[in-house]
């Protein structure tokens, strides 16, 4: 070994002595990934914790008392729910002056809206704030429940910003059902009946659709809030419609 080469060794020992004694860790910063979900770390190896976080591309993200990113859920931040997708990314979505109901066992109340509901024991429920598809609607959903027969059958209660319609909080019931089946038309299901419906002192307006007699969509609306739609959306397979019909009847 020349003297140069032994003298360059020796350099390269000497500073890896001095980088262990001062204590110095190197970090990859970037995402992330364990058992418990994805972080973003620092390049001095601190994570965002309990806040916003917004990538390279301009995507927003956020992060939750661990450090862990949140995805397929809605979170209440600063007074507002917002809507994050599948990839964690927020779709844009915000939802204000709006109030989620509380569940206690199966049984949920919205002081807020005035629905109350009770849910038979066997069904399964998703509820806005876990995790699940909620959040990949422009609308907030508040909850899911399927029925106990495997089938996929289920309702759903979903709040609608009238605000995202041309006329805004004038936009009327009529115009948001008229709409729906229009689109539901479109995705190849007949039209059976538009009438006005009464659950429980409240009335709502009612849009059935099928499809080829096996499949079922209802639709029930009514305004809530100052510029909400309350809408609670049935979508069944025909044989499945008692336990549909259990669940509309503990509406309350």
């Amino acid at each position: 070994m020349t003297h140069g080469r032994r003298k360059k060794m020796a350099a390269a020992v000497l500073s890896a002595v001095m980088i262990l004694g001062t204590g110095f860790t190197s970090y990859a910063q970037g995402w992330k990934q364990d058992v418990w979900g994805w972080w973003y770390e620092n390049a001095d190896g601190t994570y965002p914790v309990n806040t916003w976080y917004e990538d390279e591309d301009g995507s927003w993200y956020f992060f939750n008392e661990m450090g862990y990113l949140i995805s397929n859920c809605y979170r209440l931040i600063d007074g507002s729910f917002y809507a994050f997708g599948n990839d964690g990314k927020w779709n844009g979505c915000v939802f204000s002056d709006i109030y989620p109901g509380v569940w206690t066992g199966n049984d949920y109340r919205n002081d807020w809206s005035g629905i109350q509901m009770h849910v038979p024991e066997g069904f399964t429920m998703t509820t806005a704030m876990d995790s699940g598809r909620l959040a990949e609607s422009n609308n907030f959903v508040e909850f899911v429940v399927w029925t106990p027969d495997g089938t996929g059958s289920g309702i759903e209660l979903e709040y609608m910003d009238a605000y995202n319609f041309s006329k805004g909080a004038d936009t009327s019931v009529e115009s948001l059902v008229t709409l729906r089946s229009l689109r539901l038309a479109l995705e190849g299901y007949e039209i059976d009946q538009v009438t006005t419906v009464n659950l429980n002192g409240r009335e709502y307006m009612k849009l059935s659709v099928s499809m080829e007699g096996l499949l079922k969509q209802d639709l029930y609306c009514r305004k809530a809030g100052t510029h909400y739609f309350e809408c609670i959306s049935a979508i069944y397979w025909l044989a499945s419609e008692p336990y549909i019909d259990m669940l509309i009847d503990s509406i309350h």
